[in-house]
């Protein structure tokens, strides 16, 4: 198909709506994504694309949107214009950036073309040429596995981020796996300020704040012995010392 710039600007107009609709659930469109897209762009134009060549195209838009982004954050102040946003540089500057963000040559003499949209269509997946998870967007990568957690009777599951932490050994001697969650977190920054507040202790009154008493404190939040947290703030004061 010859893409025209019309035809260029309602396809990445149809690719925005469907990731503001939530059709975007990690690098590319779903499904119901590129199906929605293909059907309005047939009643809009009478042209029929298949699934493929719109996945051809995200691909190829996404690049040139990084290029571009990065010749605006290399360019100086005064090379950037104004009135036609364009970048104005010496021939000796696109010949560096030639070499260093290969098919940025295109952005010589014009600008990039539906800057807006494609901002919005790869929100949060393009950061100098790599995708990454944000952890404040809507749609985080889904991971194809994950390791189960093995608790014990008395343990209460908590909420994992699907970020494994590896084994580790309880004061009993059983061995568990566990996962940073949200809870533990909390629980360390909390454990964190009961520990800069016992060093203030001790350097005010020149005397000494057991760990044990620290530990107590912490069982008193909640954070019972056999837990994760437990286990999180008696690792933590190991470390001070």
């Amino acid at each position: 198909m010859e893409w025209t710039p019309e035809h260029l600007t309602l396809v990445c107009e149809l690719f925005a709506e469907q990731v503001e609709k939530g059709n975007r659930p990690n690098t590319h469109l779903n499904g119901v994504g590129y199906a929605e897209v293909s059907d309005r762009f047939y009643q809009m134009t009478g042209i029929e694309l298949s699934r493929t060549q719109l996945k051809n195209k995200w691909d190829k838009l996404k690049p040139d949107l990084v290029n571009w982004q990065k010749l605006k954050r290399r360019q100086t102040g005064t090379g950037w214009d104004h009135l036609r946003k364009t970048i104005e540089m010496d021939p000796w500057w696109w010949k560096k950036m030639k070499a260093e963000i290969p098919g940025c040559t295109k952005f010589k003499k014009d600008p990039l073309q539906n800057e807006d949209l494609l901002i919005k269509m790869f929100k949060n997946i393009t950061n100098d040429e790599s995708d990454h998870w944000n952890p404040m967007t809507e749609n985080p990568t889904t991971p194809e596995s994950h390791v189960p957690i093995e608790l014990d009777d008395d343990s209460t599951p908590v909420e994992q981020d699907n970020l494994y932490d590896g084994a580790n050994i309880l004061p009993d001697g059983k061995q568990v796996r566990r996962t940073k969650s949200s809870t533990a977190v909390v629980m360390q920054e909390h454990v964190k300020k009961i520990a800069d507040s016992a060093d203030a202790i001790t350097t005010k009154r020149l005397g000494e704040v057991t760990i044990k008493q620290v530990i107590e404190l912490v069982e008193a939040c909640g954070a019972t012995f056999g837990t994760n947290e437990h286990f999180i703030a008696t690792k933590l004061f190991v470390k001070r010392e």
